[in-house]
């Protein structure tokens, strides 16, 4: 139905003839998703988990079980919220005598840390997902016309902007639960959900279930060739990372957005042909600025 050298041919086309903008608009959620996000997704944030955890254990020997446990459970204690709330509860239980200031700086920390979680949680979600949803509404408008780097603000301006922060926020809380479960549920839920920001930055009225449900279908069959498409990038990533971002930001980034909106172009023209959805549903992408 589509190849991997069209998509690509024709997204090079669509952002280099608005090449500063495009690259105006991916610096700016770069810096926005770093700043805000800390550079990581929830599947990037388990890789870490698990990174450190076996930093933490490569040098035991797996002779040494009891030393083992106790290095995790230390490693736990100290840097993890839970672990940080158990530990107050066992001073509480065990050492009935223990530094009433000691116990407070503990319980204050934790309470520290979990609100700067909440909070930045709260920033993502009604600030980088309405602008995540705005990009790919001006990488969709490019495809036809000149488009304003405003255009990614577009979500501020409607009256529905809360509805599709909410709904964002549940596609990347359900990524992020499916990759905890295992790595592969993740990643397959990840491209089922993949067409959601576009079909908000098309309709920002849509109903939330009924945006999940449309990217399953347009998603059906399709996500190992869209998996397949991304992975030809690597090349284009490697040489990002060795020039220090210099090319992601330059030409890398837009040429790889530009390309996903030639995707989802593609799988909605499918979907309305195949009466999967209407166009009262996703009516195109006027620009909304």
């Amino acid at each position: 139905m589509w190849s991997r050298a069209q998509l690509k041919e024709n997204g090079k086309r669509s952002f280099k003839r608005v090449y500063t903008s495009s690259v105006i608009v991916c610096l700016i959620v770069s810096l926005l998703g770093f700043i805000l996000d800390g550079g990581k997704n929830p599947s990037g944030s388990v890789s870490n988990i698990n990174q450190q955890n076996y930093n933490v254990t490569e040098n035991i020997s797996p002779e040494d079980t009891n030393g083992t446990k106790e290095i995790l459970n230390n490693y736990v204690e100290k840097n993890t919220l839970a672990g940080r709330m158990g530990s107050i509860l066992n001073k509480l239980s065990d050492s009935p005598k223990a530094s009433i200031f000691e116990l407070a700086g503990s319980a204050a920390l934790s309470s520290i840390v979990l609100a700067i979680v909440i909070i930045a949680i709260i920033i993502r979600v009604i600030i980088l997902n309405p602008i995540e949803v705005g990009k790919n509404n001006f990488f969709m408008g490019i495809r036809e016309s000149d488009r304003s780097v405003s255009d990614i603000l577009f979500v501020f301006k409607d009256q529905n902007w809360i509805k599709t922060s909410v709904t964002m926020f549940f596609m990347n809380l359900f990524t992020w639960l499916w990759t905890l479960l295992l790595i592969i549920p993740g990643i397959v839920k990840s491209y089922e959900y993949k067409m959601i920001p576009y079909i908000l930055a098309e309709n920002t009225d849509i109903d939330r279930h009924r945006a999940f449900e449309i990217s399953k279908n347009m998603m059906q069959g399709q996500k190992f060739d869209t998996f397949v498409l991304d992975l030809s990038f690597i090349g284009w990533q490697f040489l990002s990372g060795i020039t220090w971002g210099i090319a992601g930001i330059l030409y890398v980034n837009p040429y790889v957005e530009a390309t996903t909106a030639e995707l989802y172009a593609v799988l909605r023209e499918d979907a309305l042909r195949r009466g999967i959805v209407s166009l009262d549903e996703l009516p195109g992408f006027s620009n909304k600025n």
